[in-house]
């Protein structure tokens, strides 16, 4: 039986629900793994910067990943921003060398492309799965079958949505609220890491932030604390409770002393902070046994600095 045609519109502003999972046996959880989700998370951020298009949500779970995501209807573009980004999204020599040689045709395919949702996801998950196999050193396919999308129809479907995919950990028994999950973007919007994310207050459709994070906090743990089926994780009456008394404004999780912006040695991600420790084991100044310290849930990594003396 032929597969359904992807339901896809390209002369209007459209939003989607999109979802993938990887292939594999039951229990395996490959983007469970801290630095493969923060690897996705980076991923995504990068093609949508590139294509015509902004994330409102995602949510990278062990074997799967949820998006909310507007494309923008296809237009014009001048070839000058045409440009600029194909030189993002292509940066070896090679392949900006051949951007040299396109004509008009291929600069009318590209910007066709860039208001393509699928275009996307194959960017997306070809740079995730060529990097993870060559991590791990693995070999195959990595994604499942072919990505699900469906089409949001209006503002109240989408804000359905976005809330549907940011309780998955708390559904999951993961977690007890949904922005202790690191892998989704309500954690972003909680550390204050959201600046490439649809604006909160667009989204809600409020002037401000502020009152836009707290109504989206209040409706996400309302509608978090009712189970959708039975045998369903749910946040806790307690948990509501206390969200309650404190007006379901952010804990901020910034606010607490961030100690090691004075007292580490170095900051970044994993990849940046294996590095560091790569090179000062080399130099024989840090201890073999020492691994990236994780702060704030996996928000930042630090190398810090060695009790035995030699840091």
């Amino acid at each position: 039986m032929p597969r359904l045609r992807r339901m896809k519109r390209s002369m209007c502003d459209t939003w989607y629900h999109l979802y993938a999972r990887v292939a594999g046996r039951k229990g395996e959880y490959p983007l469970g793994n801290h630095l493969a989700r923060r690897y996705l998370v980076e991923t995504i951020r990068h093609f949508a910067s590139i294509y015509f298009c902004e994330v409102a949500a995602f949510c990278v779970m062990g074997n799967h990943y949820h998006l909310v995501v507007r494309f923008d209807a296809i237009r014009e573009v001048e070839r000058r921003e045409l440009e600029a980004r194909a030189a993002i999204m292509y940066r070896g020599g090679l392949a900006r060398a051949r951007l040299e040689t396109w004509g008009e045709a291929e600069w009318d395919r590209y910007r066709k492309r860039l208001f393509d949702v699928s275009e996307f996801m194959r960017n997306v998950q070809m740079a995730f799965a060529c990097w993870y196999n060559r991590t791990w050193e693995r070999r195959g396919r990595f994604w499942g079958d072919r990505f699900k999308s469906v089409l949001l129809g209006d503002e109240r479907a989408v804000l359905d949505c976005v809330l549907y995919v940011e309780l998955n950990p708390v559904r999951a028994g993961l977690v007890e609220r949904p922005e202790d999950w690191a892998g989704s973007s309500v954690h972003l919007r909680e550390v204050g890491g959201d600046g490439w994310l649809t604006p909160i207050e667009r989204l809600m459709n409020r002037l401000g932030r502020r009152e836009a994070l707290v109504e989206f906090r209040q409706l996400l743990y309302h509608r978090g604390a009712v189970p959708t089926k039975g045998g369903q994780a749910r946040i806790s009456a307690e948990v509501l409770e206390r969200e309650h008394a404190r007006g379901f404004r952010a804990r901020g999780v910034f606010r607490r002393r961030l100690g090691y912006f004075v007292d580490g040695l170095a900051i970044g991600t994993e990849v940046f902070i294996r590095e560091q420790l790569a090179a000062m084991r080399e130099a024989g100044v840090y201890g073999p046994e020492r691994e990236p310290v994780r702060q704030l849930g996996g928000v930042h990594l630090t190398v810090r600095r060695s009790r035995k003396g030699r840091g």
